[in-house]
C-alpha cells in the first residue's frame, strides 16, 4: 500500500485493512476501519469485529474477577454487551457462572484468611502488651490487616524517596488517606486519587504536590500549576522531586496551559538559582516568545554539552527557520546527522531521527538544492513513518514535483484538499500547483 492509500485510504483500502486486522486478532482495530463506512461487506466485517470484541470482554471480566477488581469487571460486561449483536447468550450465560464461582470462592478465602489473622494475631499479642495496637481495637485501621501490606509498604517507600528529605517526614503525619491516594495515582485512577487529596489540608506541600500530578493526569494543567504554586509556597521553595524538579514542571505545565511567557518568567527564576534544570524547555520558551538570540545562545551551549541529541539540533535549525535563516538551519541539520551517526551494532546506535531527515529533505527540496541527497533523505524519513502527519504528505509531493512523476499534480491537489485555510503552511502547499 503506498503513502497514498495508507493518508487517504479508499473504502476497497479500509475493507482489506480491517479484514487483515481481523486476521491478525485486532478487532478493535477492525471495527474502527470500517465503522460508518458506505462500503457492501461493511457491515458483515463491524459485526465479526463486534462479536470477537464482546468475546474478548467476557474473558477480561473474567480474568478482572480473579484479580479482584470488580470495578473493571463491571466496565468489560458493559462493553460485551455493547458489542453482542445475538448469538454469544451461552458464552454470557458460562462468563457470569464462572464470576459467581470465583466471587465465592474469594468470599470463601478471605474468611479463611481472616480467621486465621485473627488466630495468629491474638496468640501473639491479644490485647496490644507489646506497645503495638490492639488487634482487639475496632479503631485500628483496616489496611494493617492487608495481606499486601508489605508490597504496599515497599511502593510508598520508593515513592517517598522521591521527595525532598526535609518533607519527607510529613508523610507519617498525612496517614492513611494520603498513602492510598499516592497509590491510586500511581495506579492511573488519577479521579480517585484527586478525591482522596482534596479532604486532606490544602497547606501541606506534599498534597498540593500530588494534586498537581492528579490535575494533570486529568488533563487540567491550569489547575495543576495552581497546586505547583501552593505546593512552592507552603515549601519554603522548589525542590528537586525525583527526577522532576517542581519549578522546571511548573513551566512545562504553565506551557501546556497556553501561557508561554508565565511558563518563561518561572523558568527563569529557576534557572537563576539552579543553571543546570530544565535547558531544553527553557531553549524551546525562548524560540515560542520571539527572543531567538538567546534561544540560539542557549541551545548551542546545549549542544556543547550533549554532543550527540538529535533534538537539540533540530531545536537549533527551527530556531534559525524563525529567523528566516535557512542555510544556517540546513547546516545545523546535516551537523546533528553527521554528530549522531553511527552504524548498526556499533556503540551508541540510534536509529535516525524521522523529524531531522524529513525537515532537511524538505528545505533542500523547497530551495530546490541539493536534489540527490533531499531524495536520500526523503527516502530515510518516508521509510521511518508510522502515524503520517501533514509534513509525510507534503514530502511525497514535493518528491514528486522534483522527480515529475505523473500523478504529482494529483498528489498536490490531495495535499491542498486535506489542508486547512488557515494551515501556516497552505501557500507552501499551493505553491506545488505552480
Amino acid at each position: 500500500m503506498g503513502i497514498l492509500s495508507w493518508l487517504f485510504p479508499s473504502p476497497d483500502d479500509r475493507v482489506r485493512r480491517a479484514r487483515s486486522f481481523l486476521e491478525g486478532g485486532r478487532p478493535d482495530e477492525a471495527r474502527m476501519e470500517v465503522l460508518e463506512l458506505d462500503h457492501p461487506e461493511a457491515a458483515e466485517i463491524l459485526e465479526v469485529a463486534e462479536r470477537r470484541l464482546a468475546e474478548q470482554n467476557l474473558e477480561a471480566a473474567v480474568s478482572w474477577a480473579q484479580a479482584g477488581d470488580d470495578e473493571r469487571v463491571a466496565i468489560h460486561l458493559e462493553l460485551a454487551e455493547r458489542f453482542d449483536h445475538g448469538g454469544l447468550e451461552e458464552a454470557f450465560r458460562g462468563a457470569r457462572r464462572r464470576l459467581r464461582e470465583i466471587r465465592s470462592e474469594r468470599s470463601e478465602a478471605a474468611r479463611r484468611r481472616k480467621e486465621e489473622e485473627q488466630a495468629r494475631l491474638l496468640a501473639s499479642d491479644p490485647l496490644g502488651l507489646t506497645g503495638g495496637p490492639s488487634w482487639l481495637d475496632h479503631q485500628v485501621p483496616s489496611d494493617l490487616l492487608d495481606p499486601d501490606r508489605e508490597e504496599i509498604e515497599q511502593r510508598l517507600a520508593l515513592l517517598v524517596e522521591n521527595y525532598p528529605e526535609a518533607l519527607r517526614e510529613q508523610v507519617r503525619g498525612l496517614g492513611v488517606g494520603f498513602a492510598r491516594a499516592v497509590l491510586e495515582l500511581e495506579d492511573g485512577r488519577a479521579d480517585q486519587a484527586l478525591q482522596g487529596l482534596l479532604s486532606l489540608p490544602d497547606d501541606q506541600p506534599l498534597v498540593q504536590w500530588e494534586r498537581a500530578r492528579a490535575a494533570h493526569a486529568l488533563g487540567d494543567p491550569a489547575a495543576a500549576a495552581r497546586a505547583v504554586r501552593a505546593f512552592a509556597r507552603h515549601a519554603q521553595g522548589h525542590h528537586p522531586m525525583g527526577r522532576l524538579h517542581s519549578g522546571v514542571y511548573l513551566a512545562q505545565l504553565l506551557t501546556e496551559a497556553g501561557d508561554p511567557h508565565a511558563a518563561l518568567r518561572a523558568l527563569r527564576e529557576v534557572r537563576q538559582a539552579s543553571p543546570q534544570e530544565g535547558g531544553g524547555l527553557f531553549a524551546q520558551l525562548l524560540l515560542l516568545t520571539g527572543a531567538l538570540e538567546e534561544a540560539e545562545a542557549t541551545t548551542r551551549e546545549l549542544i556543547r554539552d550533549s554532543p550527540r541529541s538529535m533534538p537539540l539540533y533540530g531545536l537549533l535549525a527551527r530556531i534559525r527557520l524563525a529567523g528566516d535563516h535557512r542555510s544556517e538551519a540546513m547546516r545545523a541539520l546535516e551537523a546533528g546527522l553527521e554528530a549522531t551517526h553511527c552504524s548498526p551494532g556499533q556503540c551508541g546506535f540510534r536509529p535516525p531521527d524521522l523529524d531531522a531527515n524529513r525537515l532537511l529533505a524538505i528545505l533542500y527540496l523547497e530551495d530546490k538544492i541539493e536534489v540527490e541527497r533531499a531524495l536520500e533523505l526523503a527516502e530515510t524519513a518516508m521509510g521511518l513513518v508510522q502515524q503520517p502527519v501533514w509534513e509525510d504528505l507534503y514530502l511525497r509531493a514535493l518528491v514528486a514535483q522534483v522527480r515529475a512523476e505523473p500523478g504529482a499534480s494529483e498528489i498536490a491537489e490531495q495535499l491542498i484538499a486535506q489542508t486547512p485555510r488557515d494551515h501556516p503552511r497552505r501557500g507552501a502547499a499551493l505553491a506545488l500547483l505552480g
